[in-house]
């Protein structure tokens, strides 16, 4: 009856059929039509409470947090709105994020199976593959990007570095078959120094992928994921998830992305991401990056973009919050890259800074240790992960 009296406009009777239902029963569902009834009366604080406390209740149904997103916008809350819209649309579209939590941890992988199957890696290290683009700027090499690097030589692909610093010296410092090339000439300087002075590095290079893919096309590759397997997934644009950092809208990421030259999406991107830039004064973490490109993706693009999404295992089997797995000798971390999609491994060097891990420490039969050494020291692809 709640839900008849919200549809005829009796906001009192629906806060009083709510409100009854309430006391009998404490749902998730009940409470979102009591926020939806006291905001249509004025009574804003406690119809966001009531939102608050049935998306606690309920975390992964995507309609009460649609409304959520429906009420912030009503009282002017337009950022924390766009967030719960995020949020609603992943619990939609990427339905294995809603289903997680009720299976071992060992099973995730099981659950991302029909998502886009048509998907798939069909590329053969022997093929003329398409060129990856990176970016390091402001910082000596590290040798977990040198590794990142050498595994896309390894895999067959022409791979450009993009840098801000002196070209000639960085080249210097690649591994063979890496080509440094002049950021400046995709992005002017002036923008760098701008983002690196209100955000930070990371926030640029989120900048830098979507103005280095329209101009050239391609593929972009962060500088701490590792490939195993070369790239062709048979789409023209590639995008990809991660497990962790829905709360933040932190779901589609862009440590992999693929786009053909000229994209309207990756033009769409950069304008959004240099406005943003431009228009605050701090640009937070992920502002530019997987917040953005997950408004962009589950939000605003329609199902055909959607459809050129990968599941984290493809990439991000291992997740961010999961780091310790990389360093590890036992089998749990192999376990998660053992599923035959798995084309690259993210090692997340941001992660590993403020753990303060190091990198020429790893133990040998750990994961890390084992990149290197397929890396370093190639062994069929077949036994990548059984040992």
């Amino acid at each position: 009856m709640a839900g008849v009296s919200l549809l005829n406009g009796d906001y009192d009777a629906a806060i009083d059929w709510a409100g009854r239902a309430l006391t009998n029963e404490m749902k998730a569902t009940y409470l979102a039509t009591f926020g939806t009834a006291l905001l249509g009366k004025g009574l804003e604080a406690p119809a966001l409470e009531a939102f608050q406390r049935a998306v606690a209740l309920d975390p992964v149904d995507p309609s009460i947090w649609e409304n959520f997103g429906n009420a912030l916008n009503k009282v002017g809350q337009a950022d924390q709105a766009r967030l719960c819209f995020v949020i609603a649309r992943a619990y939609q579209k990427l339905p294995f994020l809603g289903e997680r939590d009720s299976i071992p941890r060992s099973g995730w992988n099981a659950l991302t199976r029909a998502f886009n199957p048509h998907l798939k890696s069909r590329a053969r290290v022997a093929e003329a593959h398409d060129a990856i683009h990176c970016f390091w700027s402001n910082a000596p090499l590290s040798e977990m990007s040198r590794l990142s690097l050498q595994s896309i030589v390894r895999q067959g692909h022409p791979v450009k570095l993009y840098t801000y610093d002196n070209v000639a010296a960085t080249q210097a410092c690649v591994p063979p078959g890496v080509i440094v090339a002049d950021a400046g000439n995709v992005v002017p300087g002036a923008v760098y120094q701008h983002a690196v002075l209100n955000s930070e590095i990371r926030g640029f290079s989120d900048i830098f992928r979507y103005a280095v893919l329209h101009e050239f096309g391609g593929w972009w590759l962060d500088t701490d994921v590792v490939l195993v397997k070369p790239l062709d997934f048979g789409s023209e644009h590639v995008f990809s998830t991660q497990w962790s950092g829905l709360e933040n809208g932190h779901v589609c990421v862009g440590d992999v992305m693929r786009a053909p030259k000229g994209s309207v999406h990756m033009a769409n991107l950069y304008a959004l991401s240099l406005q943003r830039l431009f228009s605050e004064d701090r640009v937070e973490y992920g502002a530019v990056g997987s917040l953005l490109l997950s408004e962009y993706l589950l939000v605003a693009a329609d199902d055909a973009l959607r459809s050129s999404i990968l599941p984290p295992t493809t990439f991000n089997a291992i997740d961010s919050r999961e780091v310790d797995l990389l360093v590890a000798e036992g089998r749990a971390g192999f376990e998660l890259l053992s599923d035959p999609r798995v084309a690259g491994v993210h090692l997340w060097a941001k992660m590993w800074a403020e753990r303060r891990l190091r990198f020429d420490a790893v133990p040998e039969h750990s994961v890390a240790g084992y990149l290197k050494k397929l890396v370093l020291e190639p062994i069929s692809d077949e036994a990548a992960w059984a040992c």
